[in-house]
């Protein structure tokens, strides 16, 4: 089975966020925190602001539209926030992040 690349790790700066499309049209944020990757669904579940313009601080994602917040590992909201994020499983290889198969 191949494996879906969605980018490499240095393209993203620690605490940082990529938008990466899949798939033809998924969108997914990838989030390089503290050198450890996550991918979530690109837009904010609130309004649909895009999550890669938000914040990274240790494992918490804050979108600044609303100051939503969610855990990096669970997707779970650790502050305002009312829903869930859709995370999606990554795994990093080498010098490259892929979705997991």
């Amino acid at each position: 089975m191949a494996k879906t690349l969605l980018c490499k790790t240095a393209d993203i700066q620690p605490d940082g966020l990529k938008e990466v499309t899949i798939a033809g049209d998924q969108k997914l944020c990838v989030i390089n925190a503290g050198g450890e990757f996550f991918a979530c669904q690109q837009y904010c579940p609130h309004q649909g602001v895009p999550l890669c313009e938000g914040v990274v601080d240790g494992k918490t994602l804050t979108c600044l539209e609303h100051l939503w917040q969610w855990d990096l590992h669970s997707g779970e909201s650790t502050g305002l926030a009312e829903e869930s994020l859709k995370m999606t499983p990554v795994e990093v290889e080498g010098d490259s992040v892929y979705l997991k198969s």
